[in-house]
């Protein structure tokens, strides 16, 4: 499956095609969703007239959490672009600002109620999520950066960042998953009880203009000269690819990279889990592997990142994305990982919920989608020594 591609099966068929489904149960379950993008305006269009519907995002995404809480899943991986830039100026996409008239400081007034969007934003959309009452696990995207700092994502979405001996936060950290019914006695028996499964939450963001001090922050400064070096729109239309081709469309100033620090982690990370006998879960808000997504919306230096990952094609089992919204699909030919772009939530029209449970099985995973997100089974053959 390209991101051109639409391939569909029910949830309900693609969990009982193959035979042991209907015999074992998985040995862990999770929810997925992405690209919410929840802004109090009216529904419009992308920057390339693709339709979105900003407040249908959150009554979906409360949806999906009652869905989530039902199945009991293990957790919930939430691969960001939680609330929308749009939450920055709601006024002049057609939304209304509470503003004080009560103090002689109007400006003051204006700028603080149009701050107060954004967190008001991302609260009410947490406050649906709250529905699911297991562990939920958040990236972020270029969206959240349009509107709140890194301190403050770390305050809301409970992102463990990092502070690098640059000064600069980063988000990326792991997480053992932990069967949220391993006191179910015929689960237990029905699974696979040794497998251990890690998920592993990049940040994509790291090497970024967004949220980045253009005075002192190190990783600002190496973004602009990513920028520089690969765009010659930048930085006049430091968000336009024209004249570019093929991957070099990625250099734009909303996407982002990976620095040293972070690659190294990911290595070390990767070779704990292999020495631990532990299986792993790549999440990311932006694609890795140019044949999932548009090539506008690939991580700077995404090869990097992919010579690492299938240096452990015997841990990874598989790498989530957002960002791309279309989704899309692809089976790393050297390493056998499946790279797979989730399809967002913000542009499925009402009545429909976009969203994915994930069945993790010793030999294979269950995408069960809903809405628009596809439904695929992905065998795991390439993690056999």
């Amino acid at each position: 499956m390209s991101p051109q591609t639409t391939y569909r099966r029910s949830s309900s068929s693609s969990a009982n095609e193959d035979d042991d489904s209907n015999i074992n149960l998985p040995a862990y379950t999770f929810g997925l969703l992405t690209d919410i993008q929840h802004a109090p305006i009216p529904d419009g269009h992308s920057y390339t007239g693709n339709a979105r519907y900003y407040r249908h995002a959150m009554e979906a995404a409360a949806y999906a959490a009652q869905h989530f809480q039902e199945e009991r899943v293990d957790c919930v991986l939430n691969l960001g672009d939680i609330i929308d830039g749009k939450c920055a100026d709601v006024q002049r996409w057609g939304g209304e600002v509470d503003i004080p008239t009560d103090s002689a400081e109007e400006q003051t007034n204006i700028d603080g109620a149009r701050i107060s969007v954004g967190h008001d934003a991302i609260d009410n959309v947490l406050q649906s999520l709250s529905v699911y009452r297991g562990r939920i696990l958040h990236t972020y995207g270029n969206h959240e950066l349009y509107n709140l700092s890194r301190d403050k994502l770390m305050e809301k979405l409970k992102i463990p960042f990092t502070m690098e001996d640059t000064g600069d936060l980063v988000g990326y950290y792991t997480y053992l998953i932990e069967n949220s019914n391993q006191k179910d006695v015929e689960k237990i028996s029905s699974s696979s009880p040794s497998m251990k499964l890690r998920a592993l939450v990049l940040d994509t963001y790291d090497l970024c203009l967004l949220d980045r001090c253009p005075d002192s922050s190190h990783k600002r400064h190496r973004a602009h000269e990513i920028l520089s070096a690969n765009n010659h729109n930048y930085p006049h239309e430091e968000n336009s690819p024209e004249g570019l081709e093929g991957v070099a469309r990625r250099f734009v100033a909303f996407n982002g990279g990976i620095d040293e620090p972070q690659l190294e982690w990911l290595h070390q990370t990767l070779q704990m889990a292999r020495e631990n006998e532990e299986k792993v879960i790549i999440f990311s808000h932006q694609p890795i592997h140019p044949g999932s997504t548009w090539p506008t919306c690939l991580v700077w230096n995404y090869d990097e990142v992919l010579d690492i990952l299938r240096s452990y094609k015997d841990v990874i089992i598989a790498s989530f994305s957002g960002h791309a919204h279309k989704g899309g699909y692809i089976r790393d030919e050297e390493s056998g990982i499946h790279f797979r772009s989730v399809e967002a939530v913000l542009e499925s029209s009402p009545p429909i919920r976009t969203y994915a449970i994930v069945d993790v099985f010793e030999n294979k995973l269950v995408i069960r989608g809903e809405g628009d997100c596809v439904s695929d089974v992905y065998d795991l053959d390439h993690m056999k020594k």
